[in-house]
């Protein structure tokens, strides 16, 4: 019946353009007049089989006569369609675009599209949005969430080049357990984004909400993608802190610029942002095997890396890593010792005659010629295996954590993280049809991209660590012991050579400078025999430096 009522329908329709242009056949006006008489029929109104008024262009009328004399009444019916959506795939295809839809019901058409041809499910240029939206439409799986969205005093901006204008924000992520209690805690995620490309800087999950986190995040961002000229924070509580304001001026940003209280949409390029990053990376958490912190966190490098930054954004028309590198010549990089005492954090202890103190919570033990004396620690929160003390101004020493002695009881031990995880495994979880994060961390992995940019290593002769010691990287200064350690083992007896206690020796006070340790050396043999503990040589150059500052 449906049928039947499909070839009336056209068949009408038929009927009434041969209607509208049977006065043109009849009159069949000579050259010089034909547009004047298509144009004139153009101009009324008709009525569809259902009554609606219509009205056609001359053009279309044009075609029609063609179309008439070519076939008569018949050429005049609409053509047959397929059904919509179907045949231009096949079954195992169709089947695919639902599967992957019901996964994560998030995905867009695009980002559908992306997936199974990115993952080679299908091959290029097959998926058409048009007909992926006919199959998802004719399963009731087409519907979109509805955005709220306060649209008061919504201006559009745009800065005018790379580096301009960062913008930062916070979102609450996914529930993951947390290997250090053991329960489930939502993830906090902190990113930067290039107001001008829209590229994503750097962006990082954690468990707390907390100035470090948002710190390592910023730091890597400027590591990767240099100096902004200004930054553009949300209110809260950890944009306000006061060493945030204090890297800023370190690094010659200008002022921070703040949204307005209680007014994120002000935030716009961010905000937008962070709906694409629910929508199309924590979405498609539902279909990944991501159960830890550190696996979320490598999955959205790769996400980042792979997908948002090399899309093509729909209001710049590009990828924002294209744009962002089109204006790269105009970028300032910060060096990378001042970078490390922008961030790095200060606190003042004085410790107990032992040489004790305590620094968030980990116990520390400096020389005994410290004991009871007022000192300047300098860390990385991040990072605390290893701190700088200072004293009157000068570097002195680098401590570890304070070793328990093994006499102590040690705590007793709870599940281990990798129990823990264990626990909230799913190894009765159906597989799933594409795991699309997992697909993009193999790929990172396979290209050996590192977090950030690795940066070359100045030589040994860049850094003056007589005036600045501790900002030499970690590579420089081992470069500068080794050489110390050659030395060493050059001049003294084998027997008095301690290869581990001359390295630790110099992490904790040095790095020296080459020619400094020779002369020194050379003076401290005139008046000891080389036969005594490497301790005794490394101690006359650390006392040689402190008289030297003096």
């Amino acid at each position: 019946m449906a049928d039947d009522e499909t070839r009336d329908r056209r068949h009408e329709m038929a009927l009434l353009r041969y209607q509208m242009i049977s006065p043109y056949l009849a009159m069949s006006p000579p050259r010089g007049q034909r547009r004047a008489m298509l144009e004139h029929l153009a101009s009324k109104s008709w009525h569809d089989p259902d009554g609606v008024p219509m009205t056609v262009s001359a053009e279309t009328l044009r075609a029609w006569v063609r179309r008439y004399r070519g076939g008569g009444v018949d050429a005049l019916r609409d053509k047959t369609r397929p059904a919509r959506g179907t045949l231009a795939l096949t079954a195992e295809q169709v089947h695919l675009i639902l599967s992957l839809k019901h996964e994560v019901p998030e995905r867009s058409l695009d980002q559908l599209i992306r997936i199974a041809e990115a993952m080679q499910l299908a091959p290029p240029g097959v998926l058409r949005r048009s007909t992926v939206h006919r199959v998802l439409q004719r399963a009731g799986m087409s519907a979109r969430p509805k955005s709220q969205s306060d649209r008061k005093d919504l201006d559009r901006f745009e800065a005018l080049a790379p580096n301009d204008l960062w913008q930062s924000d916070m979102l609450n992520g996914p529930w993951l357990v947390d290997p250090a209690t053991s329960k489930t805690r939502r993830a906090k995620f902190y990113g930067f984004l290039d107001d001008h490309s829209r590229l994503l800087l750097h962006g990082r999950f954690a468990f707390a909400e907390a100035l470090p986190h948002l710190e390592l995040v910023m730091r890597r961002s400027l590591q990767k993608r240099g100096l902004p000229r200004r930054v553009y924070y949300d209110n809260g509580k950890v944009y306000r802190a006061g060493h945030m304001q204090h890297i800023v001026a370190e690094l010659g940003i200008a002022p921070i610029v703040y949204t307005e209280a209680y007014r994120p949409e002000g935030h716009g390029k961010i905000e937008a942002f962070n709906r694409l990053l629910r929508s199309s990376f924590i979405a498609e958490l539902a279909a990944s095997n991501v159960t830890t912190l550190d696996a979320l966190n490598e999955a959205f490098v790769a996400w980042a890396d792979h997908d948002y930054n090399r899309r093509v954004h729909s209001e710049i028309g590009c990828t924002p890593l294209e744009r962002w590198t089109a204006g790269a010549d105009t970028i300032r990089y910060a060096d990378e010792a001042k970078l490390r005492r922008a961030f790095r954090w200060k606190e003042h202890r004085t410790p107990d005659k032992s040489g004790l103190f305590s620094l968030l919570g980990v116990r520390y033990q400096a020389g005994a010629e410290l004991a009871k004396r007022r000192i300047t620690v300098y860390f990385d929160p991040e990072v605390l295996d290893e701190v700088e003390v200072h004293h009157e101004g000068e570097f002195v020493e680098r401590v570890r954590p304070f070793e328990v002695q093994e006499h102590r009881r040690p705590k007793a031990k709870t599940k281990s993280d990798d129990e823990a995880v264990a626990t909230t495994g799913t190894a009765d979880a159906p597989t799933p049809a594409a795991d699309y994060l997992g697909f993009l961390v193999e790929k990172r992995r396979a290209e050996f991209i590192a977090e950030h940019p690795t940066r070359t290593a100045p030589s040994v002769n860049e850094v003056d660590i007589a005036t600045d010691p501790e900002a030499l990287d970690e590579a420089v200064r081992m470069e500068r012991d080794s050489a110390i350690l050659a030395l060493l083992r050059e001049h003294l007896d084998a027997d008095a050579f301690d290869d581990d206690t001359a390295r630790e020796l110099l992490r904790r006070y040095g790095p020296f400078e080459l020619d400094f340790a020779e002369r020194v050396l050379g003076r401290t043999l005139e008046r000891e025999r080389p036969d005594h503990h490497v301790g005794l040589y490394i101690e006359a150059l650390r006392a040689a430096r402190e008289e030297g500052r003096s």
